[in-house]
């Protein structure tokens, strides 16, 4: 090991630390970049593993204590919540979807759409957060999900779990979606 009395060998070993950081995040930046390479934000419904291209989500966060019931509206619009001093509809996805709600845990988290047109919350199970992936999403397999088919875009196998490609903006168009009045 080298001693640390002359300052020119302290200043010669930060140097190379410097520079051999700087190589590692070359690399980790180009194996970013890598062809094939996809990232998308992975979140439960059920039993059900999917995932949503970044770019379609603003932000993700608990869902609140305090939601305030929106009198005559489907039963999937779970209410009104404040985020940051906006109005935000929430919606429960899984009753959206399946027709039924999942119980109420702390796990349950708000995916904020990120759409021009929208301002609305979307209320998971649960979200794990970003997931890698080193190959772009083959074709969607919507037999055993016809309630999802006209929502996927892929799916991705990983760690012995397929990962659904689930698009909220083709959610954001869906009239069914856009009616919650009752």
């Amino acid at each position: 090991m080298t001693t640390m009395d002359n300052p020119a060998d302290i200043i010669a070993i930060l140097k190379d630390i410097e520079r051999r950081s700087q190589q590692r995040i070359a690399g980790l930046s180009q194996q970013d970049n890598m062809e094939g390479a996809w990232t998308a934000i992975g979140f439960r419904l059920d039993n059900l593993h999917l995932l949503i291209p970044l770019g379609q989500s603003r932000e993700v966060f608990p869902l609140p204590q305090q939601i305030t019931p929106v009198p005559k509206s489907q039963p999937w619009v779970v209410g009104m919540t404040s985020l940051r001093g906006d109005l935000l509809p929430l919606i429960d996805l899984n009753l959206f979807l399946q027709g039924n709600s999942s119980p109420t845990d702390k796990r349950k988290r708000v995916i904020v759409l990120n759409h021009p047109e929208f301002f609305t919350g979307l209320i998971v199970d649960e979200v794990f957060g970003l997931k890698h992936f080193q190959r772009q999403p083959e074709p969607a397999d919507a037999r055993q999900h016809m309630h999802l088919k006209p929502y996927l875009q892929g799916r991705l196998y990983q760690q012995e779990t397929y990962w659904h490609v689930f698009s909220l903006l083709k959610l954001a168009e869906d009239p069914r979606f856009l009616n919650a009045a009752a």
